[in-house]
C-alpha cells in the first residue's frame, strides 16, 4: 500500500508540474464552456444555431480551445464578459470551423479596447490591428459589435483581423503546419492579382479600394466580405469567390457543408 500512495503521489506532483509549465494546454480540457457563453454564440451565429448536435458540441470545442489558449490584456475598464467570449471565439470558429485545428495557435495575446484607440506610432486612432511579432491581435469593441449587428455593409472588424491572423500564420508557421491548402491558396493568390490590378486601375468594382494594398488586404477585405455578403460576392466576382470557398473549405451558401480540398494543377 504504501509503495502505491507513493506512486500516486509523485503523479500527481509530475502532473501539477506539468500545468504550471503549460496551464492553458490543460486549460483548454479542463474546464467547459460556460452555458452563458452558449447563449450569446447562440445570439450572434446563425451558423451554430443550425448544427445538428455532435457538429454543435465540435464548435463549443473549439470555441473552448481558442479561448483558452490567450492571456487577455484589458483595457480602460474593458470587461471580459461571456458576450464578449461568445463574440471573439465564436467569429474565429465560423471562419475556421473546417481548417486545421492549429489555426490561430502562433498567437498567445488579445488586447480589448472599449473604444477606437490612439496608437502612437501612427498617430491615428485604430479599430484593430494583428502584431505577428508580439503574437497579439487587438480589438476595439465598440468596432466589434458594430459589425456583428450589421451585414449589409460587408464590413466585420472580427473577421478582418482574423483574416489577417491566419494569413500571416500560414506564411509564418508553414514549415511546422498549414492553416491553408497550398493549391488552394495558390489559386487565390492568382485570382486576387487580377482584382487588385482592376483596383488600381480605378475600375469600378465590388470590394474596397483598400482591397488593393497587397495580397495580405484583399485576403482580409474579401474574407469578411465572403461571410457576411456571400451572395452578393458569388454574383459579383465569382471567380474570387469560388477561390475562397476552396481556401476556407465551407461555402457560406451552404452552410454545414465541407468542401474537399482541390487537386494540385498538373505541371
Amino acid at each position: 500500500m504504501p509503495v502505491i500512495y507513493a506512486f500516486l503521489y509523485i503523479m500527481g506532483f509530475l502532473l501539477l508540474i506539468s500545468y504550471l509549465e503549460n496551464p492553458q494546454a490543460y486549460n483548454r480540457v479542463i474546464f467547459p464552456l460556460e452555458p452563458a457563453i452558449k447563449k450569446q454564440l447562440s445570439t450572434y451565429f446563425p451558423f451554430y444555431r443550425k448544427l445538428p448536435f455532435p457538429k454543435k458540441r465540435r464548435f463549443e470545442k473549439r470555441v473552448k480551445r481558442f479561448l483558452n489558449s490567450f492571456e487577455y490584456r484589458l483595457r480602460e475598464g474593458m470587461q471580459l464578459s461571456p458576450e464578449v467570449k461568445a463574440v471573439l471565439g465564436g467569429a474565429a470558429v465560423r471562419m475556421t470551423y473546417y481548417l486545421p485545428e492549429e489555426c490561430f495557435d502562433y498567437y498567445n495575446t488579445i488586447i480589448l479596447y472599449p473604444e477606437p484607440y490612439y496608437s502612437v506610432i501612427t498617430g491615428k486612432y485604430h479599430h484593430g490591428e494583428v502584431n505577428p511579432g508580439a503574437r497579439a491581435i487587438v480589438f476595439a469593441w465598440a468596432t466589434v459589435k458594430e459589425g456583428m449587428r450589421t451585414h449589409e455593409d460587408g464590413r466585420n472588424l472580427l473577421m478582418h483581423e482574423y483574416a489577417h491572423a491566419l494569413y500571416f500564420e500560414h506564411e509564418l508557421m508553414g514549415h511546422e503546419y498549414k492553416i491553408f491548402n497550398d493549391e488552394a491558396l495558390r489559386r487565390f493568390k492568382e485570382q486576387a492579382d487580377i482584382e487588385m490590378q482592376k483596383l488600381r486601375n480605378e475600375e469600378p468594382h465590388f470590394l474596397r479600394k483598400y482591397a488593393s494594398a497587397n495580397e495580405a488586404e484583399i485576403f482580409a477585405e474579401a474574407t469578411e466580405t465572403f461571410f457576411e455578403r456571400s451572395s452578393s460576392f458569388k454574383a459579383a466576382l465569382p471567380e474570387l469567390y469560388g477561390t475562397l470557398v476552396l481556401l476556407m473549405r465551407q461555402a457560406p451558401l451552404k452552410a454545414g457543408l465541407p468542401v474537399a480540398r482541390p487537386n494540385p494543377s498538373p505541371a
